[in-house]
């Protein structure tokens, strides 16, 4: 896993996702409506603060200032969705951009020149 930068957020968040998921820690990013009948206040909001943990721990430090205070798993997520996730017509400019400004550098590793493509497309 690598951490959540300014450029990173698309590819970040469907890893973070599947880590909280396995995790199962996946609830408390869905809002207080999908806690278990079953689970009581007090373990909820232990999943509720693991689920902080686990999601800050994949942040940049550049960027952690914009969560560092956030107590509740759901606005820290919606947070960073607001925060990152790009606005569909300035990102589609921003990536055709970039799509006919990338070249393959003679004598470098085409693996690094493919993942930069892929990351693009992604």
């Amino acid at each position: 896993m690598f951490k959540l930068n300014a450029t990173s957020y698309s590819i970040w968040k469907s890893r973070m996702e599947d880590l909280l998921f396995c995790g199962n820690l996946y609830d408390p990013i869905e809002g207080d409506s999908a806690k278990p009948k079953d689970k009581d206040y007090k373990a909820w909001e232990r999943t509720n603060r693991k689920s902080i943990g686990l999601i800050r721990q994949w942040i940049d430090n550049s960027i952690y200032h914009h969560v560092a205070q956030e107590t509740n798993a759901k606005a820290l997520w919606d947070k960073l969705t607001n925060l990152y996730a790009r606005k569909p017509p300035q990102n589609k400019a921003f990536l055709v951009k970039k799509l006919v400004y990338l070249r393959y550098q003679d004598g470098g590793d085409m693996a690094v020149h493919m993942s930069n493509f892929h990351d693009i497309v992604n």
